[in-house]
């Protein structure tokens, strides 16, 4: 039976959260809330908090059936389309523009293949191989300290509600995967509520409100229009001895972290079907890895991987309140 150690769930969640989202949630949250996105983003920070503190309450409660899983397994597949489209979009126009998309894809899904069909726990600890590029990464950013305008956080405006609204809502963008909660809960041996879980949660938010107020305070909030990856373009303009360009190696950081993200994707997939399915083949583990990479081939343009992160949100919100919420009612009602 699967176990899952507080640090590995907390470790799996963590990079399941962050992804490929975090370098790109800040655009559409900017040009929707301007200089409110920080104001914002505290908001869902509140909000994410609840929802974890509530996952945490009721996780017993939950248990899908084989409906729910298939439609959890689609729904994992689409994120995993969209960030492999939107991944392979990045890395032909910032690292590999004379190479084949579909070379690059198949590199990235053929980790996920390699992890997904040996052991269990080969999957579960990748995470960890992968932490210390979290302080890596962040004392990169803290570089930009010299150049950040700190008067751009203000002024605040927040007596117009509708572009709070929309804001928030690009804001669930980095709710991604927090439904993997209700999934591995129930495999962790160790106290979760309490200390631990408030410790993930402010490490959640100071990741993601560091890059959003770090962006804010970069640029002219005009010119976040013009810079759809503005965390890139910061690195860009960082100058070190040790490399010629940062974002270079900020890149292949990311997309380190992102392959593991994906390969946690497709690990839930594969599980999914093996817990509620009862099948364990390992050619349809082959033939789901060959055909994500077949669909985000078609999908890894500027355009289309871009419809593919805007419409993701609102499945996600169905996947992890709505679906959630029925589910744990009907089981609380058939306990009764």
């Amino acid at each position: 039976m699967l176990t899952l150690s507080r640090i590995q769930f907390f470790l799996l969640l963590f990079v399941v959260q962050t992804g490929t989202v975090f370098v790109s949630f800040q655009h559409r949250l900017i040009i929707e809330a301007k200089t409110n996105s920080w104001v914002v983003f505290i908001i869902a920070g509140i909000f994410h908090y609840i929802q974890i503190l509530l996952y945490e309450k009721y996780y017993e409660r939950f248990k899908p059936g084989r409906l729910v899983a298939g439609l959890y397994i689609a729904y994992w597949s689409l994120t995993i389309v969209t960030f492999l489209a939107y991944l392979n979009y990045t890395l032909s126009v910032w690292i590999f523009p004379n190479t084949p998309q579909i070379v690059t894809m198949v590199i990235i899904v053929g980790v996920s293949l390699y992890a997904n069909m040996t052991r269990i726990e080969t999957v579960i600890n990748l995470p960890a191989t992968i932490l210390p590029l979290f302080p890596i990464f962040i004392l990169f950013l803290f570089m930009a300290i010299p150049d950040l305008v700190w008067t751009r956080l203000f002024p605040l405006d927040l007596t117009d509600i509708i572009p709070l609204l929309k804001g928030l809502f690009m804001a669930q963008a980095t709710f991604l995967g927090i439904e993997f909660y209700l999934f591995f809960r129930k495999y962790v041996i160790q106290k979760v509520k309490g200390m631990p879980l408030f410790i993930y949660q402010s490490a959640w938010f100071f990741f993601f409100f560091t890059i959003l107020v770090f962006i804010l305070l970069f640029y002219p909030i005009n010119a976040i229009d013009f810079l759809p990856e503005p965390l890139l373009n910061i690195l860009k303009s960082q100058k070190v001895t040790f490399v010629e360009r940062l974002d270079l190696f900020f890149l292949f950081i990311w997309v380190i972290w992102s392959v593991v993200a994906i390969t946690l994707y497709f690990f839930m997939c594969v599980q999914a079907r093996r817990i509620y399915f009862n099948n364990e083949s390992k050619f349809l583990t082959i033939l789901s890895h060959f055909l994500l990479i077949i669909i985000s081939s078609f999908f890894a343009t500027k355009d289309r991987s871009n419809f593919l992160r805007e419409i993701i949100v609102y499945p996600q919100l169905l996947f992890t309140i709505v679906i959630p919420l029925i589910v744990i009612l009907m089981n609380r009602r058939n306990k009764k």
